[in-house]
């Protein structure tokens, strides 16, 4: 049986784990290269211009088993298989551990890991009758560690690192390949404009943090999108580049088993063994905003 090239990228609209700038240069950067790309997301309208481009766009909510169901159909109908799904859809849930209520935590997960597991488990019967196929995981340098005020999406990346590194050795007498990017901070993704951005208004308390919320959001502004961005936002990456690796990641032949782009993911795990537990903290304090 032929392996399908189809591509199944979910998560390509606006609010998402890349931003919606990398999600749509990847489409377009695939579709470009020759690969029969299927953009997804939860707001199909805001994915009018792939479609400009001859990309084809599909709703899929992955909180939707039935649309996801049916987009996995289509592209079985049309290619036999999906050939490489790309699990990128994602939120941040900004909030501390003890003040964020639980329905708003298990709805983070239900989005950035139940969801994505589920899609991973309906593409998979396709991916191993035609002997092979490709699942590309869109983690994060915060897969790597933890800082205050987004503990909860963190973990849910930490949980994508692990299911990952099982899912790689269950599959791969199938001949289907597991593959990771640990990106660090992505120009303009997941950067609040205020406090009353970061909606918590609901359950926060003001009174304990915050100091640390308003520290929270100016800190993170040098991670805007800009030509020339600031200090920290110098160290992160953009668009371009995320969908420049996940091409390679699709595209060759042996893939790594991380992808890590940017500095900060490849130079942070070596300096976390080389000062200790102690020391790291030490570092966490120092360069993130702190209560």
């Amino acid at each position: 049986m032929t392996q399908s090239r189809a591509i199944l990228l979910t998560g390509a609209s606006s609010g998402t784990g890349m931003s919606s700038g990398s999600g749509k240069a990847t489409a377009l950067r695939l579709h470009r290269a020759g690969w029969p790309v299927y953009a997804t997301g939860r707001n199909v309208e805001a994915l009018a211009d792939l479609a400009d481009e001859g990309v084809t766009v599909l709703y899929l909510d992955v909180n939707d088993e039935e649309s996801m169901a049916a987009a996995v159909k289509r592209i079985t109908d049309e290619h036999g298989a999906v050939g490489t799904l790309i699990n990128n859809a994602a939120y941040s849930l900004n909030g501390t551990i003890g003040e964020t209520p639980m329905d708003e935590v298990r709805a983070q997960f239900e989005t950035n890991v139940f969801g994505l597991c589920r899609l991973t488990q309906l593409v998979l019967p396709g991916m191993r009758e035609q002997g092979g196929g490709r699942i590309i995981m869109m983690s994060s340098i915060f897969g790597m560690f933890a800082t205050p005020g987004r503990g909860y999406y963190q973990a849910t990346k930490h949980a994508l690192e692990a299911i990952s590194d099982s899912l790689r050795l269950e599959v791969a007498p199938f001949g289907i390949k597991v593959v990771v990017l640990q990106p660090a901070p992505i120009l303009g993704g997941f950067v609040p404009d205020s406090v009353a951005d970061l909606g918590m208004d609901s359950h926060d308390n003001p009174a304990l943090y915050r100091d640390f919320w308003e520290h929270f959001v100016d800190w993170h502004q040098a991670y805007r999108l800009s030509d020339n961005p600031p200090l920290r936002g110098k160290i992160a990456v953009r668009a371009e580049n995320v969908a420049k690796v996940l091409e390679t990641a699709v595209s060759t032949p042996n893939p790594r088993i991380r992808y890590r782009l940017g500095m900060p993911p490849r130079l942070l795990p070596k300096m976390r063994a080389m000062i200790g537990e102690r020391g790291w903290e030490k570092f966490v304090r120092a360069f993130f905003p702190i209560p």
